[in-house]
């Protein structure tokens, strides 16, 4: 008896398992109603894993994401004080020629 390999391919959030397309939602309804017969444990066990995979780099793009809007907001903060030295300079200027004049 050979052992061959499952067929799992994960596209845009739902893995296919010998042409049934489904995401780990709609396979967990019809394990848990019975219903599915579509596939081994190993193909089920596969594409848990791979949906689990995809999970994880969503996982580590968002927290990516999160640092780099955490960056922007500092450096957005950095430019605001900037610019309010920046008008207080301007005013101490103004005052200073106003003065003379």
């Amino acid at each position: 008896m050979s052992h061959t390999t499952p067929t799992v391919v994960v596209d845009s959030g739902a893995s296919v398992i010998e042409g049934a397309e489904m995401n780990a939602n709609e396979l967990a309804d019809k394990l848990e109603q019975g219903h599915w017969e579509g596939g081994t444990r190993e193909q089920v066990a596969t594409m848990l894993r791979q949906q689990q995979e995809k999970l994880n780099k969503y996982e580590l793009r968002h927290v990516a994401q999160r640092d780099r809007i955490a960056i922007l907001e500092m450096q957005h903060k950095q430019q605001q004080a900037e610019i309010e030295a920046l008008k207080a300079e301007l005013r101490l200027i103004d005052e200073l020629v106003r003065g003379k004049k």
